[in-house]
């Protein structure tokens, strides 16, 4: 039964100010493992496959938008967020999962 959790449910700890007010740094997330997102979700997605220079591993932002091809249109909650009007539409591969709660 533990294996079967881990693979469909993370911890993900918010690091910096993009997703603010709705989030704050050190938030814990729990996120939901291979879920479809809907527009209005927060999801959570692999920084590299956007921003191929990003230090960070992962990046939450919340769907504005859903392509035709399963690729996600993001927006930070902070308007200073980089998000895809900067790197455009997140591929479906490079998302982890929606969050679910906040720990």
């Amino acid at each position: 039964m533990t294996g079967w959790l881990r693979r469909r449910w993370r911890l993900v700890v918010v690091s910096g100010q993009s997703m603010a007010p709705t989030l704050r740094d050190g938030d814990r997330l729990i996120v939901r493992v291979g879920r479809a997102p809907a527009v209005g979700d927060l999801v959570v997605f692999r920084a590299r496959d956007v921003v191929p220079a990003a230090d960070l591993t992962w990046m939450v932002k919340r769907v504005h938008r859903i392509e035709p091809d399963g690729a996600v249109t993001v927006r930070g909650d902070n308007t200073h967020s980089q998000d895809s009007r900067h790197f455009g539409a997140v591929p479906p591969e490079a998302v982890l999962g929606v969050v679910r709660g906040r720990r």
